[in-house]
């Protein structure tokens, strides 16, 4: 039997190689998905606004929004 959470259910997940909107208050923009690791529940997101790569929880909260996958 899986298990479905029920604050993740109505979000829809990043995959690799899809874009992203940080809804975040870090307001880092759109990102790119560079890998996921299911084990940790985190992703690298590579935004190339700030240049930067950061790690953020896969699993969808509403945090982020997907843009094409």
């Amino acid at each position: 039997m899986r298990h479905i959470d029920i604050f993740t259910a109505m979000f829809t997940n990043a995959s690799v190689g899809g874009f992203i909107k940080d809804l975040t208050q870090q307001k880092r923009s759109m990102g790119f998905v560079l890998a996921i690791d299911d084990l940790t529940n985190m992703m690298q997101v590579r935004f190339p606004k700030t240049g930067r790569d950061s790690w953020m929880v896969w699993r969808n909260h509403g945090h982020y929004k997907v843009i094409e996958t």
